[in-house]
């Protein structure tokens, strides 16, 4: 969510799609190779998610490449969810082309968009990430190790990282995106699993959103109050299919606590 500009992506069709809830216009940024994320820059940018590593994208529509990844990889790999951090640096899973067992990654992009480091190598699926309200923890959601990992953070930096849940996939299905309200409470997507779970900063589960379609990717908080939770679906990925009506939808849900707003980074390059 930029303002009241709430942004997301359609993978395979190579788009970010956009609607303004201020003004109800709508758009999409069409893209060369297929876009994972889209990220709020400086005065009216955005950072995309392309295959081929992440850009700038200006109002006027140029583009200007950031630095890619380094570390060869045996299978085809792309960018899957990305976040940034307190500190104005770029959090970045990546995510296998459907090969079986194949590993991945979780890059930090520094904040002023120059250095891109390897910073944990060997996850299932880098997915879901954010922090928590006072700063002080990392968590990151490896989807097909089915667990959320915390780390302490400090200045653009993570440590001591620990499996603090541990989920069933024949219970929960599997974890994907998520979002940290502002009390600390993590809300996430579980892809078959037709939901978004709300557990306590302790990991207890407090509340579960029901969906009518079976794989939920993602969410996060907007409106004026930050009190809508704004949901992705999915119709489907490989081998998973939703034919049903409402896959592959954005829904809103109107919720009584509020969202944290999206950190961002007073520096751009030139």
């Amino acid at each position: 969510m930029v303002g009241q500009r709430l942004y997301w992506v359609d993978i395979l069709s190579k788009k970010a799609l956009w609607r303004d809830y201020e003004t109800g216009d709508v758009g999409e940024i069409s893209t060369d190779s297929h876009v994972s994320f889209v990220l709020p820059g400086k005065d009216g940018a955005v950072i995309l998610g392309t295959v081929e590593g992440p850009v700038i994208r200006y109002p006027d529509g140029t583009t200007q490449q950031l630095p890619q990844r380094t570390k060869p990889s045996s299978v085809p790999v792309r960018w899957n969810d990305a976040k940034r951090g307190p500190s104005g640096e770029i959090w970045m899973g990546t995510s296998a082309y459907g090969a079986e067992g194949a590993s991945t990654s979780l890059y930090r992009l520094s904040n002023d968009y120059r250095t891109l480091t390897l910073e944990i190598d060997g996850l299932g699926l880098a997915n879901g990430m954010d922090w928590s309200p006072d700063g002080k923890y990392f968590y990151l959601i490896d989807t097909e190790a089915l667990v959320l990992k915390r780390f302490d953070y400090s200045d653009g930096q993570i440590s001591n990282g620990q499996d603090v849940m541990r989920f069933d996939s024949d219970t929960h299905g599997y974890p994907d995106g998520m979002t940290v309200d502002s009390e600390g409470s993590l809300w996430i997507a579980f892809w078959n699993g037709a939901c978004v779970r709300r557990y306590s900063s302790d990991f207890h589960e407090l509340l579960t959103i029901d969906m009518p379609t079976q794989f939920v990717t993602s969410c996060t908080f907007g409106g004026k109050d930050l009190q809508q939770l704004f949901i992705t679906t999915s119709r489907g990925d490989g081998p998973w299919s939703d034919e049903s009506a409402h896959a592959g939808m954005t829904f809103v849900v109107e919720t009584d606590v509020r969202g944290k707003p999206p950190y961002f980074s007073s520096t751009f390059i030139s």
